[in-house]
C-alpha cells in the first residue's frame, strides 16, 4: 500500500492536472473513453478469465453483466455527451431583463471511486466511466477479494490513462482507511451499509458529495393471479445468476399460502433444469471461505439443495428454503448468496405493512397481471427501483437511473445520470451595458409602495 505520502502527493498531482483544464475539453474526454474501448475489447478475455479466477464465474455471465455492459456504456456516452455537455437556456423574471441565463454542467474534481468483488469490472467501470465522461479526475480503489480483476483493472486503467488522470489503487481495508483522509470532491462507494458510513463521513469533513450504492433483502411478490410457471423461470435465472452475489438480486419470495407448495415444486424442476447438467460450469462460486461459511450457515433443516456442494473450490450448490417465516435467520441479514427463501402469506394488506416497516430495498419485484395491484404495490412501498412481471431488468437499461433510497443508498447513476452524478450545475448570467429600467439603488425612498403595486 501506498504509504500517506505517496497518496497526497497523488492527490495534489491530480488536483493540479484538473485545475489545468486537461480534463475540460469535449474531445478529451471522448478520446480517453475510445482509448478504454479500445483496450477492453481487446483484452475481453483476460476479464473473462480473471472473473473465471476470481468467481468462477460463468463466461456468459462475465461477458454479458461486466464486459459487454461496461462497453455498452461506453458506447451510450460516446454518442450522447456532446449534447449532455450542451448548455441549458434558462429564462429570467422580468426584472432581470436585458439579459441572458443559461446552465451548464461541470465536472466537480477529484472522484474518489471504491468498487465490490461481487461485480468487480462492471462496478469498477461504470462509475469511472461516468467519471470521465464527466470530466474528473479519478483514484479507484477495487475490491481485494476480487484480486486478480483488480490487478487486470490496474494494468488496463495504467495504459489507457495517465495516473494523474485517473489512478487504480491496490490495497486492503487499510488502504480504504488512508483513503478517506484525502481530499476529494466527490465519493462514489459501492458496497456494505457499515463501511459506507465510513465513506459518508469522510464526504461530510469535505463537504463534497457522495454516491453509496448498499443494496439490501430485495423482495419478491408473486401475485396470486401471476402466471406462475413464467413468474418462477424468470425468478430463478435472475436469483442464481453470479450465485446470487448480486446487490439487486432477488433476495426471498412471497408466495400465496395456497400457491407456495406449487411454487417450490416448480422452482426445484426449474433448478434441476438449470443446473443439473454442469453446475461446475453454470454456477458461480463464492468469494471468500467466511462468505461461503455465512451463506451456508443461513440454510434450515427444510432446505432443498440441488445438485453437490464444493467447499474447496467454494461452490454453494443451489438451495430454496421452502418453509421460509419472517423470523428465520435467512430473513435477518441480506442473503447474497444461492440460497432463496420462499414465504407464504394469505393478506397482501399485512405482507405490504411487513415490507414498510423494514429497511427501504435497492429493489422490489412483483408479478401480476393487475393494473390496479400495481397502482397499490406503487402506493404502499418504497425501493430504489421495481420491476414488475421479471427480475434485475430495470438495472440493464441504461436509460433508468440506478440507486437506493434509505438503508439502500442515496444518489443515482448510468447513463445520464451517472454524468449528472459526477457534475454540478453553474448557474450563469450574462447582462448588457443597456440602461436598466429597474436599476433601483438608495436611497429608496417611497420604493415600497411602488413594489407593493407592480411587483406581484
Amino acid at each position: 500500500m501506498p504509504d500517506s505520502y505517496d497518496l497526497n502527493a497523488l492527490a495534489e498531482a491530480q488536483a493540479a492536472y484538473f485545475r489545468e483544464g486537461n480534463t475540460e475539453s469535449l474531445s478529451f474526454r471522448i478520446d480517453r473513453l475510445r482509448g478504454l474501448e479500445s483496450i477492453l475489447t481487446r483484452r475481453s478475455d483476460d476479464l473473462l478469465d480473471a472473473l473465471a479466477s476470481d468467481l468462477g464465474k460463468p463466461a456468459v455471465e462475465g461477458y454479458m453483466s461486466e464486459v459487454y455492459f461496461s462497453l455498452l456504456e461506453i458506447q451510450l456516452f460516446l454518442k450522447k455527451l456532446p449534447k449532455w455537455i450542451r448548455p441549458r437556456r434558462a429564462g429570467h423574471p422580468f426584472f432581470a431583463l436585458p439579459a441572458r441565463s443559461w446552465v451548464q454542467r461541470e465536472p466537480l474534481g477529484r472522484a474518489l471511486i471504491v468498487s465490490p468483488w461481487n461485480y468487480p469490472l462492471q462496478l469498477a467501470l461504470s462509475p469511472l466511466i461516468a467519471a470521465v465522461a464527466a470530466g474528473n479526475t479519478v483514484i479507484l480503489k477495487p475490491s481485494e477479494f476480487a484480486s486478480t480483476s483488480a490487478k487486470l483493472l490496474g494494468e488496463i486503467i495504467a495504459e489507457a490513462f495517465n495516473p494523474q488522470h485517473v489512478a487504480v489503487l491496490q490495497g486492503g481495508p487499510e488502504l480504504g482507511e488512508a483513503l478517506l483522509e484525502l481530499p476529494f470532491e466527490t465519493c462514489f462507494f459501492t458496497g456494505s451499509e457499515r463501511v459506507g458510513r465510513k465513506y459518508a463521513e469522510a464526504a461530510a469533513r469535505n463537504l463534497a458529495p457522495i454516491t453509496l450504492e448498499l443494496g439490501g433483502k430485495c423482495p419478491c411478490l408473486v401475485l396470486d393471479d401471476a402466471p406462475l410457471e413464467t413468474a418462477v423461470e424468470r425468478i430463478i435465472a435472475t436469483k442464481f445468476f453470479n450465485a446470487g452475489q448480486t446487490c439487486i438480486a432477488p433476495d426471498f419470495v412471497l408466495v400465496p399460502e395456497a400457491r407456495r407448495g406449487e411454487f417450490v415444486k416448480l422452482a426445484q424442476e426449474t433448478l434441476e433444469k438449470y443446473y443439473s447438467e454442469d453446475i461446475e460450469a453454470d454456477l458461480a462460486t463464492m468469494i471468500h471461505q467466511d462468505h461461503y461459511e455465512r451463506v451456508e450457515k443461513l440454510c434450515d433443516g427444510s432446505a432443498i439443495q440441488v445438485g453437490e456442494d464444493d467447499k474447496g473450490s467454494l461452490r454453494l450448490a443451489p438451495r430454496l428454503l421452502p418453509e421460509a417465516t419472517w423470523n428465520s435467520a435467512a430473513m435477518e441479514e441480506e442473503i447474497f448468496g444461492p440460497v432463496l427463501p420462499i414465504l407464504g402469506y394469505t393478506s397482501l394488506v399485512e405482507t405490504l405493512a411487513e415490507l414498510r416497516s423494514r429497511p427501504d430495498p435497492l429493489a422490489l419485484y412483483a408479478f401480476t397481471k393487475s393494473r390496479e395491484k400495481i397502482d397499490l404495490l406503487l402506493r404502499e412501498t418504497r425501493s430504489g427501483s421495481v420491476c414488475f412481471n421479471d427480475t434485475m431488468k430495470q438495472a440493464i437499461n441504461l436509460e433508468l437511473p440506478f440507486g437506493g433510497v434509505g438503508a439502500s443508498g442515496m444518489g443515482r447513476y448510468r447513463g445520464k445520470y451517472g454524468f449528472e452524478a459526477f457534475t454540478y450545475e453553474r448557474a450563469i448570467t450574462k447582462r448588457t451595458f443597456w440602461k436598466d429600467p429597474f436599476f433601483s439603488p438608495p436611497p429608496y425612498g417611497n420604493l415600497i409602495e411602488k413594489l407593493r403595486k407592480y411587483v406581484k
